[in-house]
Order: structure tokens, then C-alpha cells, then sequence
């Protein structure tokens, strides 16, 4: 983990040499169209047996993870976050799916959400605390205003890492197998009226 006075960059996976998962390689209909929040709820799993140690979490090696076994992961949590008509398009259905699977793996957990309407000022304040944990933070984004974001529209994507230059903050973040960059402030800012947010681990404890 990268922890500077305006950088953080959290310890991420890879999967035979792909930075993260990737929503391409699922071969069921229905995760392959809009399975993105079931596998960011694998994501965070994954990082939560990695970083944190707590391996019943995932059900694979976080250090040997193989493309086939990050599918077959990918099914274990559809039932807890089914992809549907319309998507998983609210941060509450992502922290209550997400509960009930890390809840039947024998853990109590606890979630801070940051909703798309809380400011910019809070997203950022967000972000930097959930990053400390070392733990990638979920973001939904709906719609964009912005037509430079339209691959990221109705998009469950991972948060990974902050970073302040020219006195703008820009984060760090995975999809789709890669990882990108984007300025914090464009992307907070979508111009509509309904919006997404993000989730982060507040607190978890595996029970005795």
C-alpha cells in the first residue's frame, strides 16, 4: 500500500497477470450484461482475504486466483446481488446483498456509504478514510452529463486509489481487467438528478 500526505494507492489482485477481474469472462447471460456489482462485491472479497487476511471471505487463494475460478466466484454471489431489468442502480442493494453473503460466511460487518448527492468536500473525505483501510471502495454511477463518461454510465466500478496534483484529485480505478485514471471532481459532479455513491467497509469481525 502507497500512503503519502496526497497519495494513497491500495494493494490490489491480479488474475494471471490482469489487473483485477474482468465482467468479459463471465460466460452466464446475465453476468456477462450486467454483473458489475455482483463482481465488485467479488473484488472486495478478494481484497479482504488479501490485505486484511480474513480468507474465508473468498473462497479461493487470493495470491493464485485463475480466470475460471474468479467465474466460478462470480456465480457464488449472483444470488446475493442478482443482476435485474434496470440493474443494481442503488448502494443499498449492493450493502445488503453484500451483508447476507459476508453474513452466511460467518462475519458482522458494517458499512459506510457515501450517497451521490453528499458533496464534494464528503465524496473526497470518503474516499481518503475507506482507501486507508488498505480496501478497494465500490462506486456507482449512473448517469453522466459528461459524454467522455459514457462507458462508466449504470456502472458498478472499484475505487482503488487518490491522488492530489495541481491542487486537483484524481482516482485511481479498476473495470474490466484494467486499470484507469480519472479526475474526482468531473466524475462526482454528474449534472443529473439521480445519482449513484459509494460503499466501504466501516467495520468487520468474524465471528468466534
Amino acid at each position: 500500500m502507497i500512503k503519502k500526505e496526497n497519495e494513497i494507492k491500495i494493494d490490489y489482485f491480479t488474475i494471471e497477470g490482469t489487473p483485477g477481474g474482468n465482467q468479459d469472462w463471465c460466460t452466464d447471460f446475465w453476468m456477462y450484461l450486467g454483473g458489475c456489482a455482483a463482481l465488485a462485491a467479488c473484488d472486495l472479497s478478494i481484497c479482504l482475504a488479501k490485505n486484511l487476511g480474513l480468507s474465508d471471505c473468498c473462497p479461493y487463494d487470493p495470491e493464485t486466483l485463475t480466470k475460471k475460478q474468479y467465474v466460478d466466484f462470480s456465480m457464488v454471489m449472483k444470488p446475493y446481488i442478482h443482476p435485474r431489468m434496470g440493474g443494481v442502480a442503488k448502494v443499498s442493494l449492493f450493502t445488503e446483498g453484500f451483508g447476507r453473503y459476508l453474513n452466511d460466511r460467518g462475519f458482522d460487518v458494517q458499512f459506510a456509504v457515501c450517497p451521490g448527492e453528499s458533496s464534494f468536500e464528503e465524496a473526497e473525505a470518503f474516499i481518503r478514510d475507506a482507501l486507508k483501510k488498505n480496501l478497494p471502495v465500490p462506486f456507482l454511477l449512473l448517469r453522466h452529463r459528461d459524454k467522455s463518461f459514457k462507458d462508466l454510465n449504470w456502472h458498478w466500478f472499484m475505487i482503488t486509489g487518490y491522488d492530489v496534483r495541481n491542487e486537483r484529485s484524481f482516482l485511481k480505478y479498476h473495470t474490466y481487467g484494467e486499470e484507469q485514471e480519472i479526475d474526482f471532481e468531473r466524475l462526482w459532479s454528474t449534472g443529473m438528478y439521480r445519482r449513484g455513491g459509494m460503499a466501504a467497509i466501516q467495520s468487520i469481525r468474524q465471528r468466534a
